[in-house]
């Protein structure tokens, strides 16, 4: 659970070698975010990449990490989200629930969910 504090912490940063680190060379991403049009980030390149179209997309994203669940290789986190889209001008805050797998210590991959219910599915708990 400490990783993705730090991740989320570098994440705010901006800090691509900082998540860099904190992730296995296949790390694969599928942000609720960014994920609308299907996009898989892979690797290190993918990691720089999505947090790069992330700022991109909402310059002054701001997360806030309400609380988090051990799930042995997994983690359960539920994130609040706020930020106003670049293009559009329209501010956004929701509450998002992330799924991180980790591996040896460093993240193989987070998926983010709309929902809590599929959230508790894809680590294999319900509510």
């Amino acid at each position: 659970m400490e990783i993705v504090h730090r991740l989320y912490a570098a994440s705010r940063r901006r800090d691509k070698e900082a998540c860099v680190r904190e992730s296995d060379p296949d790390v694969e991403v599928v942000s609720y975010l960014m994920g609308i049009e299907g996009t898989v980030y892979r690797g290190h390149a993918g990691l720089r990449r999505y947090i790069d179209d992330l700022f991109r997309a909402f310059p002054d994203w701001h997360p806030e990490i309400l609380r988090t669940t051990d799930c042995g290789d997994k983690v359960l986190a539920e994130v609040r989200m706020a930020g106003q889209g670049s293009s559009s001008g329209i501010a956004i805050e929701q509450t998002v629930w992330q799924v991180t797998t980790f591996h040896d210590g460093k993240m193989v991959g987070f998926h983010g969910y709309g929902s809590r219910a599929e959230a508790l599915e894809a680590v294999g708990l319900r509510e």
